[in-house]
């Protein structure tokens, strides 16, 4: 079902197979590329201006980062042309990936700057529960994962938590260092145009079971009808074999 909700992958741990860190920039540059490639082809000619409005970064930003996406083999630049968009296919990948919505990479509630770290942090977090983003890793954790300061980082999830986005809550958990209890840090799915994703997967889920429960039942009912056939014809036989005259 949730294949009706338009949405990109983006695959865990950009650019770690060449050793390349990715930034929460780079992660964005890949999600509007990706968001605007053909989905039979995997190319996209999506422009460097067009993409550097949508990140709200400079052009030289957006070079680099093809740059590293390109050195990290997740996209392949197949023809440069001067003075017009390059054609560029993304890379199929068979690793693990977070899901995202059209609406998320279009909404008007986050900054560029907070959909990049957004797009690179939701692989640390859990979402079993289809509501919210769930980490325990501490701001700095993260910052060395996305490759950014914690500086930085810690000023956007400031902007997230006023805009009720994110939550921390302390845990019952205690850090094996400071043995201060760990704060969790919750993204709420919703306000990100996310849930649909979770909600729509668990639905998936159910049909899947209901599907197999059905075939087994399926299956018994054969079984059962193969037992009373089989049952019918030893009670021929024993009607049968009552019949017999020894006279």
């Amino acid at each position: 079902m949730d294949n009706k909700v338009q949405h990109i992958q983006v695959p865990h741990d950009l650019g770690v197979a060449k050793e390349i860190k990715m930034n929460p920039t780079d992660y964005l540059i890949y999600g509007y590329m990706r968001k605007n490639m053909d989905k039979d082809t995997f190319q996209t000619f999506v422009s460097l201006r067009t993409l550097a409005e949508l990140a709200r970064v400079s052009i030289n930003t957006v070079q680099s980062s093809i740059k590293k996406l390109n050195a990290a083999g997740e996209i392949k630049i197949l023809e440069k042309k001067k003075g017009r968009s390059n054609i560029y296919e993304i890379q199929k990948s068979g690793r693990y990936f977070e899901r995202f919505t059209y609406e998320f990479m279009d909404a008007e509630n986050t900054t560029p700057e907070e959909k990049g770290v957004l797009l690179a942090m939701q692989q640390y977090t859990s979402t079993n529960d289809g509501q919210f983003a769930i980490t325990t890793k501490t701001n700095k954790e993260l910052a060395a994962k996305m490759d950014i300061s914690t500086k930085v980082l810690t000023r956007v999830f400031r902007q997230l938590e006023d805009k009720g986005i994110l939550i921390t809550s302390r845990t019952s958990a205690l850090d094996k260092i400071s043995g201060l209890r760990k704060s969790a840090k919750l993204i709420d799915l919703s306000l990100v145009c996310q849930a649909i994703l979770f909600v729509n997967q668990k639905v998936d889920q159910h049909s899947e079971q209901i599907e197999k429960h059905s075939e087994d039942i399926k299956n018994l009912r054969k079984e059962i009808m193969k037992l009373k056939q089989e049952n019918e014809k030893l009670l021929s036989r024993l009607n049968t074999n009552s019949d017999f005259n020894f006279a």
